[in-house]
C-alpha cells in the first residue's frame, strides 16, 4: 500500500454545528474512513487515514491487559477516539465535541499536514506554537539529524 503524506497548512474556521471543511489537498489521501482524536502532545485534534490507524490499533493490541499503565494509555486514546468517520459532499466532517472541548477549538483553526496524519489546532494556539518552533529550529534541526540518521 502506498504511504499517504500530509503536508502544508491551511487556516479555516469551524461552523456552529463544529463542522469543518477538510482542505481539498487532503481529501483524497484521508480517504472515505478515517480516525478522528487527539495528537499524542494533547495539543491538536489528530486524524488518521484507515491505514495509520490500523498500524496504530496494532500496536495498541500488544499491550497486555494486566499491563496497568498501557491499560491507562489505550484506555485514554481509545475513550477520545472516533472512528469510521467520512466526509459529507461539501467535504465537511464534524469534530466531536468532546475534542473540541478538550483541545479548546475556536471558530479560527489551522490545518497542519503532519507526515502520516492531519492535525487540527486553534488558531491563536497554533501561531504561539509555530513561532516558538521557528525559534527553536537550528536545535530541533540538529536534533532530528543526529537521532534519525543512518
Amino acid at each position: 500500500m502506498e504511504q499517504t503524506t500530509f503536508s502544508g497548512s491551511f487556516d479555516h474556521s469551524l461552523d456552529g454545528k463544529g463542522r469543518v471543511i477538510i482542505p481539498s489537498s487532503f481529501r483524497e489521501a484521508l480517504g472515505e474512513d478515517f480516525t478522528i482524536t487527539i495528537n499524542p502532545d494533547k495539543t491538536a485534534v489528530a486524524i488518521y487515514p484507515k491505514a495509520v490507524w490500523d498500524k496504530q490499533l496494532e500496536r495498541l493490541s500488544r499491550i497486555d491487559p494486566m499491563d496497568k499503565l498501557g491499560a491507562k494509555y489505550e484506555r485514554y486514546l481509545m475513550s477520545v477516539s472516533f472512528s469510521g468517520n467520512s466526509m459529507d459532499a461539501q467535504g465537511r466532517v464534524l469534530i466531536p465535541q468532546k475534542l473540541r472541548t478538550k483541545i479548546g477549538l475556536t471558530r479560527d483553526i489551522v490545518f497542519v499536514g503532519v507526515n502520516r496524519y492531519i492535525e487540527i489546532w486553534d488558531a491563536e494556539v497554533y501561531a504561539k506554537m509555530e513561532a516558538q518552533t521557528e525559534e527553536d529550529f537550528d536545535d530541533l534541526v540538529d536534533y532530528v539529524y543526529q537521532k534519525y540518521s543512518n
